[in-house]
C-alpha cells in the first residue's frame, strides 16, 4: 500500500486508493464531481470521481456536489452530470439534458443550383436542406430589382420655332418633338392644330352663335371660332 502526494494545493486523494491504479505524473488539471482538483484524470479516477470539467475547480467555497446524474447543458456549450457542478464552474445553465452536438453536413460537389425560401441561391438541393431551408424552385433565384427604370430626362432649350409632328402635334421646336419620340412632319404648326385653350370669365351673358348653339359669353364663343348670331339664348 502506497499513497501519492499531489503538489497542487487544491488536490485531495483518498487515503483507501488501490494499490493497482498507477498514474502518470504529467500535470493536467481536472475538477472530479467532488469539488476537488486533481492533477490529471487518471488520479481522479483512482479516486472513484467523475469528471465534472478540465482545469482545476473553481475556488468558489462550498463547491461539493451530490453524484447523481442529472445531466445539464451550459453556457460554454458543454454538458455537465448535474445543476450543482455547472453552477461550481460559473458559468449559466441554457436548458436541461445534454448540450446538441452540432450536425456535420456532408454534401458532394455538384453544381445544380436551386432556390430556397429564403431568397438565397444554394449550390445544390443538399445544401440548402443542411441550412434546414424549404426549396422555392429549381435554378438560381432571380434577383429583384432594387430600383424601377427611371424614364430618360429630356433637356430641351426654349426657343420657339414651332414644328409639326408625326402625331399631329404641334412643338415649340424640334427638340421636345423628338423628347416625345414624334418625327418631323413639317415646320411650323400643324394644320390640324386645336385652337389654344381659352381662358374666360366666369360670367353667364348667353349668346347664340353661328351654329346655333348657344354660348355662356362671348368669350367661350369665339374660343370656338364661332361668329356671334344674336345676344340671348338661341330660339329654338
Amino acid at each position: 500500500m502506497f499513497f501519492l502526494i499531489l503538489t497542487l494545493s487544491s488536490v485531495a486523494l483518498s487515503e483507501s486508493m488501490s494499490t493497482s491504479c498507477m498514474c502518470s505524473k504529467i500535470l493536467l488539471p481536472v475538477c472530479g464531481s467532488d469539488g476537488k482538483t486533481y492533477s490529471n484524470k487518471c488520479l481522479m479516477e483512482c479516486a472513484g470521481v467523475s469528471l465534472a470539467y478540465d482545469g482545476e475547480c473553481s475556488s468558489k467555497a462550498g463547491c461539493a456536489c451530490p453524484l447523481h446524474i442529472n445531466p445539464v447543458c451550459g453556457t460554454d456549450q458543454k454538458t455537465y452530470d448535474n445543476e450543482c457542478l455547472l453552477n461550481c464552474t460559473g458559468y449559466l445553465k441554457v436548458h436541461n439534458g445534454e448540450c446538441e452536438t452540432q450536425r456535420v453536413c456532408a454534401c458532394p460537389f455538384i453544381l445544380l443550383p436551386v432556390c430556397g425560401k429564403d431568397g438565397k441561391t444554394y449550390n445544390n438541393e443538399c445544401l440548402m436542406n443542411c441550412q434546414s431551408v424549404e426549396k422555392e424552385h429549381d435554378g438560381e433565384c432571380k434577383k429583384a430589382e432594387l430600383f424601377a427604370p427611371v424614364e430618360p430626362v429630356c433637356m430641351c432649350n426654349s426657343m420657339y420655332f414651332p414644328v409639326c409632328g408625326s402625331d399631329g402635334v404641334t412643338y415649340d421646336n424640334e427638340c421636345l418633338m423628338h423628347c416625345h419620340k414624334a418625327e418631323f412632319v413639317n415646320e411650323g404648326p400643324c394644320e390640324s392644330t386645336p385652337a389654344p385653350s381659352c381662358h374666360c370669365p366666369h360670367i353667364y351673358n348667353p349668346v347664340c352663335g353661328a351654329d346655333n348653339v348657344t354660348y355662356d359669353n362671348t368669350c367661350l364663343m369665339a374660343c370656338n371660332n364661332v361668329k356671334e348670331g344674336y345676344p340671348g339664348a338661341c330660339k329654338s
